[in-house]
């Protein structure tokens, strides 16, 4: 990678539309909420930008530079970058494909995409399956978790319903005549009383 320029394409989602936002840029990168305060240079090279606009998104955020054939992110922000969900140090630290980069309420992940090579392919966000995979887990496991709380549902309704059939099924059953519960005065041995009433 070395002497050729390497270029990175950067996903992300945008926490207001839920929509798939991908850019490419050729490294450096200054990433920040207005292109007049990034840098135009860093060691000798043109900076690209990434404008994000949000409130906390700093004016220039962070660079994503090669350092040493590895990828590289430094924060220059007042709120802080995470890398992974840990705060990184305004001096940087590396930065592997598919680590999570948070800048505000923004997580971006970087791929490496070199422009000069002629077999290199950029991402497509729509059809490609490394692309997906990066950003479909979240959306993948809240149907995850609504699917498998219908099925409990439906379990414990059916539980219900095949607990009540086996209780009523269960409960002791009285046979009841009507015509022999009423009350019989009548004895064969004694005879049948008779009520006489005189006026």
């Amino acid at each position: 990678m070395s002497g050729k320029p390497v270029v990175i394409q950067l996903n992300w989602e945008d926490p207001v539309t839920g929509e798939s936002q991908y850019a490419s840029r050729q490294l450096p990168v200054a990433i920040g909420r207005e292109a007049s305060k990034m840098p135009t240079q860093l060691d000798h090279q043109s900076v690209s930008h990434l404008e994000l606009s949000h409130q906390q998104v700093s004016r220039c955020h962070a660079i994503i530079s090669m350092v040493n054939r590895q990828l590289h992110i430094a924060d220059k922000s007042a709120n802080g970058t995470f890398l992974n969900g840990r705060l990184i140090q305004q001096t940087g630290q590396a930065l592997r494909t598919k680590d999570t980069i948070r800048i505000g309420p923004f997580k971006l992940t970087a791929v490496i995409v070199n422009d000069t090579d002629a077999n290199s392919t950029e991402l497509n966000r729509e059809y490609s399956h490394v692309a997906k995979s990066e950003m479909a887990t979240e959306p993948n496991a809240i149907l995850g978790w609504v699917l498998g709380g219908g099925v409990l549902l439906l379990l414990g309704i059916g539980l219900w319903f095949a607990a009540q059939v086996l209780l009523n099924r269960a409960r002791p059953t009285i046979d009841s005549d009507p015509a022999e519960s009423s009350l019989n005065i009548s004895n064969p041995e004694v005879g049948a009383l008779e009520i006489s009433t005189t006026v």
